[in-house]
């Protein structure tokens, strides 16, 4: 078996930050205390727009939010991988899944960040700070 994925979890919201690392253990992942160490960083805000007049930021962290809870942990994992370049087959036996069950998660976070390609999903999750070059 993989040993456990190592996440960092920055987040502004204390709620926020204590479901992520229930989570997160229930999907077996290892949480650690310093970006460094991590094999997946996951940013999140509970921030939210206030009307129109809501600074961009704002409307950008909200975003931020509700996709990082909208994403399983599993999810996560995979798309974590997916941004370290990795290709279904090395997911799945990093993850101790199958092929078919990598590519149900693909097709999920796909329609959760609105995107169609490997490539979109892992840009997407850069911008939103999810993951790092």
């Amino acid at each position: 078996m993989a040993p456990p994925l190592r996440v960092f979890l920055q987040t502004t919201d204390p709620a926020l930050h204590a479901r992520l690392v229930d989570e997160a253990a229930r999907a077996g992942w290892t949480v650690v205390a310093d970006e460094g160490d991590a094999d997946v960083v996951v940013r999140g805000s509970a921030a939210a727009a206030t009307g129109p007049r809501a600074n961009p930021g704002a409307r950008a962290e909200a975003e931020n939010a509700a996709l990082v809870e909208s994403l399983t942990p599993r999810e996560l994992d995979v798309l974590g991988l997916l941004a370290d370049g990795a290709g279904n087959r090395a997911i799945a036996e990093r993850l101790g899944i199958s092929d078919h069950t990598v590519k149900f998660h693909l097709s999920a976070i796909f329609g959760k960040l609105g995107v169609s390609t490997r490539t979109a999903a892992v840009r997407r999750a850069m911008r939103l700070g999810w993951i790092e070059a």
